[in-house]
């Protein structure tokens, strides 16, 4: 009876041993693939949450793979099961589906068993999203960041500003002045970027302490921001 057992596991889930190094194996690549996610990411919308899912989608996904791979009536009944999930979860990023492939993929070469070109195939691509992160790919624009900050008009002369500019950045452009409170307040915005990414919180303290200027804020322009 027992020995009945034993090749009734192996019909289904094949050799235990092999599958369990099947899943390290995903386990592995899951975490490469987070851990690439989580270096590249850039803007306000991470979560932590989303990292998790990329590993355990990677793990569930080779399991699975290697459940159904020689039984059609596993199969049968794993995807009737997932035929009713509904996902409503948005998806904020679209950079973020690309790595849900990513890590199905890496799934889906595990569960087979294709090993080498499971790894090979995740280096390659965990590499060619560090040459786009690296590289600004598809940026309009090469500045880090955008400075917003108020000042009275009474007070208003760039040379109030300009010489801590000068001092920080390595390049700025301005992008809009508007006026407010009938033109006794205006609102510039900037495009910058600085000399020494380490001085940010230097530069914010240095323009807050100009005479007339307040309201200074600094955020990212590296990602898809409206001015």
């Amino acid at each position: 009876m027992d020995i009945f057992k034993a090749k009734a596991i192996v019909t289904i889930f094949g050799n235990p041993v092999e599958l369990i190094l099947l899943l390290l194996a995903a386990i592995g690549l899951g975490f490469a693939i987070a851990w690439t996610y989580r270096k590249t990411h850039r803007g306000f919308s991470y979560s932590q949450s989303f990292s998790t899912a990329i590993v355990l989608v990677t793990v569930i996904t080779a399991f699975i793979v290697a459940l159904i791979q020689n039984n059609i009536a596993a199969a049968i009944g794993i995807f009737g099961a997932f035929s009713i999930i509904r996902f409503r979860t948005a998806v904020k990023d679209v950079r973020d589906v690309a790595f849900i492939f990513f890590a199905l993929s890496a799934g889906l070469a595990m569960g087979l068993g294709s090993v080498l070109p499971g790894i090979l195939g995740v280096g390659v691509i965990c590499a060619l999203v560090f040459i786009l992160h690296k590289s600004n790919f598809g940026g309009l624009r090469r500045l880090e960041y955008v400075l917003n900050f108020k000042m009275n008009a009474k007070d208003h002369s760039n040379d109030v500003f300009k010489e801590i500019m000068v001092e920080y950045l390595k390049k700025q452009t301005l992008l809009n002045v508007d006026a407010k409170e009938r033109g006794t307040v205006l609102v510039f915005t900037f495009n910058v970027s600085l000399k020494d990414g380490d001085q940010l919180s230097e530069f914010i303290n240095k323009m807050s302490d100009l005479e007339g200027v307040s309201d200074v804020s600094v955020v990212s322009s590296k990602n898809d921001l409206e001015f």
